[in-house]
């Protein structure tokens, strides 16, 4: 068993974490009177309250772009929320994990891959990087995500145009990050997961001045270890804080910086397949062996920096405004694994990617202003959001290693190739202008009327590359209609209209035009839902449809192309909270119908599901507390993705898998402090399937069997 070795860095961090929060509670608990907060500063304990395991994980706002933070009842858009609470307590590191109990996600890259990339399917489409989003801010990232400083991941299922502009069509995602509370708290955690990566994590807020004026976050968190896949080795830093302060009793100003360091060693390998070799079984592979080499590793940074304004000009206007720069660089090099026949024979080819960085520049500016046109109630928000980015590389470097088989696997030597200089840049910038009015007629019926003006300016090229000097610009109106009825207050019935503009797929790396992006494209979007609050459970359907422009792997010539129309059409039910008092139930299903229509270049594809997508999966996750033992916990989670295609012309595909999670949690008090254990086994009965197919790339062994354990103590 490896000893738990956190570096340094994330040791002096956590113990000058842990010792600032030990004096601070001591001065708090010496104070003659608790002090009473601005409402704007912190975090509530409403807000605590709403996620956490006591509400069955229940939520009831949300973020929806620039209208900020709503009610759900009151949102017309498939909004799905996974709290904190939920995704530590299945002892979740990655977002893939933390959002396995949702039924409207599916993997589409796992960061034990090349890229250490965390990317998920909505609908059908790809949630790509310039959708994910930090407190509403667009967070561009090609490197590990990390959850430690994350309050609740908000998945908006759907187009977003009206919302954010130039958007992935299938949805976003949105990290809401952790606040300063309004009390003093402090928790610290050990535990283990991945087979063996050890951590250490301490979060700590609450106010700073008797006041109440002041408030602060910090977390810190360090691993170390190897995860399942054999000589993998990695390494994980965090650091992270967040200042508030409350200028007037009106108007809050927030701060908040965080840095994290990645260091792997022995990253997963793709499995291709050469041209007539089938999808093999996956119980033919072993997913804890390195069917690549264990040299091989991806080494990244990223570093975050924000300051925001929120400031109430009136009671009936608002000012919201932020900004925040972000840096982030790495450096990888793998080893892709190509089956050249049905007997397990493979080729082993590596790609060295040189360092790339990123600098990105998000912002807003937004009013909201309420206000009445005779009986007719108006909550209106106005403004500009943007983000721009400069990105640069070098040219990959590659070399055929050898022929290598799943049964006899041979080790190469490292030949510790040297990359070449920086000799790509890419540059785009986003500004969107957006209005949007939330009209309540009544009581019961209400609309949501917006439209945006979403612009990009793109300006990419090369020295000594393939890609080839490039400037693009355009302009589109993306506008959203909505009618919602509420029968009776607990229930929201909506229709809705969106449309969605895109900037184009980048073609992987492994395509003919690998790396380039693809022209901007339209779609749009039909969807009729429900949503009510019923006892203890949040219950949501909807029914859509989105027709976008279809992109794809040209088998024929290996390029990375667009072809057609996509028309996603589907259901999606939801339900979490309580069952009963002791049973808390959350998880659904989405039943999709993809195809390809109106493919002119290759009629071939007509009719076919898109490559990679489930039209079938489920969710389901239980908790249910023994009325035996005081504290105890059992959990349960059953997980099942239908067939996914792996080429355009639909001749093979990933079989659909089902997977089994058990779990125990036990509460209590030692010593004084609350104190929470957790046992978690994924994968219970060691299911072998294909996790997930990337064009280019190939396929990836899903995880094993894995045992987590976590102790946390509240300080």
């Amino acid at each position: 068993m490896q000893s738990f070795r956190p570096s340094h860095t994330a040791q002096a961090v956590a113990l000058a974490l842990l010792s600032l929060t030990g004096s601070a509670t001591r001065s708090a608990l010496g104070a003659s009177s608790t002090p009473t907060l601005p409402e704007v500063l912190v975090i509530s304990q409403t807000d605590l309250d709403e996620g956490s395991a006591e509400t069955g994980y229940r939520t009831v706002t949300a973020t929806a772009g620039p209208l900020g933070r709503i009610p759900l009842q009151d949102t017309p858009y498939s909004i799905n929320v996974t709290p904190s609470a939920l995704f530590e307590n299945r002892a979740a590191h990655t977002v893939s994990d933390a959002l396995k109990t949702n039924p409207t996600v599916a993997t589409l890259m796992e960061p034990t891959g090349y890229s250490t990339l965390s990317r998920v399917m909505i609908r059908g489409f790809t949630a790509a990087d310039q959708s994910d989003m930090r407190d509403g801010l667009v967070d561009r990232s090609f490197t590990y995500v990390p959850l430690e400083n994350v309050e609740r991941i908000e998945v908006l299922n759907g187009l977003s145009g009206f919302l954010y502009g130039f958007s992935s069509l299938g949805g976003s995602l949105n990290y809401v990050g952790k606040q300063p509370t309004e009390e003093l708290m402090a928790s610290a955690a050990v535990g283990r997961y991945g087979s063996g990566i050890n951590y250490l994590h301490a979060d700590a807020g609450g106010p700073i001045d008797a006041e109440g004026r002041w408030g602060f976050r910090v977390n810190a968190y360090g691993e170390t270890g190897g995860g399942y896949i054999e000589g993998n080795e990695q390494e994980r830093t965090l650091a992270s804080a967040v200042l508030s302060y409350a200028l007037t009793p009106d108007t809050l100003v927030r701060a908040d910086v965080w840095h994290q360091e990645l260091s792997m060693q022995g990253i997963q390998t793709y499995i291709g397949l050469a041209k007539g070799v089938p999808v093999p079984d996956a119980s033919d592979f072993d997913p804890e062996t390195q069917y690549g080499q264990d040299w091989t590793y991806n080494k990244s940074g990223k570093t975050l920096a924000g300051l925001s304004v929120e400031s109430a000009l009136t009671d009936a206007l608002k000012l919201r405004t932020a900004y925040r720069y972000g840096e982030m660089w790495r450096e990888y090099q793998f080893v892709g694994a190509t089956l050249t026949d049905t007997r397990g024979n493979y080729s082993e080819k590596l790609t060295k990617s040189p360092r790339q960085v990123e600098r990105t520049h998000a912002y807003y500016a937004l009013m909201d202003a309420e206000f009445a046109t005779g009986a007719i109630d108006h909550s209106l928000t106005f403004g500009f959001t943007g983000t721009s980015y400069v990105y640069t590389r070098g040219n990959d470097i590659s070399l055929t290693l050898g022929d290598s088989n799943i049964d006899a696997r041979v080790e190469y030597a490292d030949p510790e190739l040297v990359a070449g200089p920086t000799n790509v840049w890419y540059a785009q910038d986003f500004r969107n202008w957006v209005i949007g009015d939330r009209i309540e007629f009544s009581d019961a019926w209400s609309a949501l009327i917006g439209v945006t003006r979403a612009g990009i300016r793109l300006h990419r090229w090369g020295e000594g590359s393939a890609l080839s000097r490039s400037d693009y610009a355009q302009h589109q109106v993306t506008p959203s209609y909505a009618l919602m009825f509420k029968p009776i207050p607990s229930v929201t019935t909506y229709a809705s209209y969106i449309e969605g503009v895109t900037n184009g797929g980048s073609a992987p790396s492994g395509a003919a035009n690998a790396y380039e992006i693809l022209d901007p494209s339209v779609a749009e979007q039909y969807e009729l839902g429900a949503k009510a609050s019923l006892g203890g459970m949040e219950l949501t359907a909807a029914l859509f449809r989105i027709d976008q422009v279809n992109a794809y792997l040209d088998p024929s010539d290996n390029v990375y192309k667009q072809d057609g129309r996509e028309v996603h059409e589907g259901i999606e039910l939801t339900a979490t909270g309580k069952l009963t008092d002791r049973l808390t139930l959350v998880g659904g299903f989405t039943l999709m119908n993809a195809e390809v229509t109106k493919a002119e270049n290759d009629p071939s594809i007509e009719g076919k599901t898109p490559v990679n997508v489930p039209e079938r999966q489920a969710r389901l996750y239980l908790e249910y507390g023994l009325p035996q033992v005081a504290g105890l916990t059992l959990t349960g989670g059953l997980n099942y993705s239908g067939e996914r295609p792996v080429d355009a012309a639909n001749t093979d595909a990933l079989d659909g898998a089902t997977t089994v999670d058990l779990g125990l949690r036990y509460e209590t008090r030692a010593g004084g402090r609350g104190l929470a254990l957790n046992l978690n086994v994924s994968n219970v009965f060691d299911t072998d399937y294909w996790s997930y197919y990337r064009s280019g790339d190939g396929l990836l062994l899903g995880a094993p069997r894995l045992v987590a354990l976590t102790a946390k103590v509240y300080l």
